[in-house]
C-alpha cells in the first residue's frame, strides 16, 4: 500500500461522488484515501477541522469546492462556524490551509479581488451594465432591495485578516489540480507516473529527475493543472 491521506467523512461522495477527480488522480498516483471522522475522538486523525490530514503532521487541509463556498464562510451564514474552526486550529498548534477550488483562473488574494459574486454575474441588470456591484457605494441591491452580495475586493480584504489573526493560509488552484495541491502541503508521497513513461526511460524527457532535485513538481503559476514538458500529468 502506498501512502494514506486521511478523508473526513463529511466529504460527500454519496449520491455521485462530488470529489471523483480528487480520488482519481490519489488512486493513479498510489495514494490510499482512508474515510475517518474528523471529530477529534477517532485516532490516527486528531483534529476536529478541515478536510485532509496526513498522520503527524500539524497541517490540515480544508478545501471549497468554489468561492461562492468560501464566501459563505467568511461573509455568511456559516462564518461564526468556519471562524471558530480557524481558532481552534491555532489554538490546537495546527496550521490550517484552506483550499479554494475554482474554474475562475483565481490563484491568489490579488485575482481574487477582481471576482463577482456569482448571483450578480446573471443578474439582468449587472448584463444590462445597468448595476456595478464593484461600485463601494452601492449598499443594497438594485434588483432586489436587499443588502449588497459580497465581491471580490471585500471578500479578500476579509480573507487577509483571517489569514493574519488566525494563521489560516489561503490558497487556490483548478479542481483538477486540488489533489497534487493536498499532497504537497501535506507533504503525501506520491507515485510519479514518469516512471512508467517511455520519453523518460529513453532520456527523451528529464521531468522526473528535475522533480527528484525539487522534490516534487513545481506549482504551476497559472493555477493549471501540474503537467510536464510533454503535457503528460505528474
Amino acid at each position: 500500500m502506498g501512502a494514506v491521506l486521511y478523508e473526513d467523512t463529511l466529504q460527500q461522495i454519496h449520491n455521485g461522488d462530488k470529489h471523483a477527480v480528487k480520488h482519481e488522480w490519489l488512486d493513479a498516483h498510489d495514494v490510499t484515501v482512508v474515510r475517518v471522522r474528523f471529530d477529534g475522538k477517532h485516532q490516527p486523525v486528531p483534529v476536529s477541522f478541515g478536510d485532509y490530514y496526513r498522520e503527524g503532521s500539524n497541517i490540515v487541509v480544508d478545501t471549497k469546492r468554489n468561492i461562492a463556498e468560501i464566501a459563505a464562510n467568511i461573509n455568511g451564514a456559516q462564518h461564526t462556524r468556519f471562524r471558530e474552526e480557524c481558532r481552534r486550529a491555532q489554538r490546537d498548534g495546527y496550521r490550517l490551509i484552506v483550499l479554494v477550488e475554482n474554474e475562475e483562473n483565481v490563484i491568489c488574494l490579488k485575482d481574487l479581488q477582481k471576482w463577482t459574486n456569482t448571483h450578480c454575474r446573471f443578474c439582468s441588470h449587472f448584463r444590462k451594465n445597468q448595476c456595478d456591484p464593484h461600485d463601494s457605494s452601492i449598499t443594497k441591491c438594485k434588483r432586489h432591495g436587499t443588502r449588497k452580495l459580497v465581491q471580490g475586493e471585500q471578500l479578500a480584504k476579509a480573507m487577509q485578516t483571517m489569514a493574519d489573526k488566525y494563521a489560516v493560509r489561503f490558497e487556490f488552484c483548478k479542481p483538477e489540480n486540488a489533489a497534487y495541491r493536498i499532497c504537497l502541503a501535506l507533504g503525501v508521497k506520491y507515485k510519479s507516473l514518469c516512471a512508467d513513461c517511455y520519453r523518460y526511460s529513453s532520456g527523451l524527457c528529464m521531468a522526473a529527475y528535475r522533480m527528484q532535485l525539487i522534490d516534487g513538481p513545481p506549482q504551476p503559476v497559472d493555477g493549471s493543472k501540474a503537467m510536464c514538458e510533454w503535457g503528460c500529468p505528474f
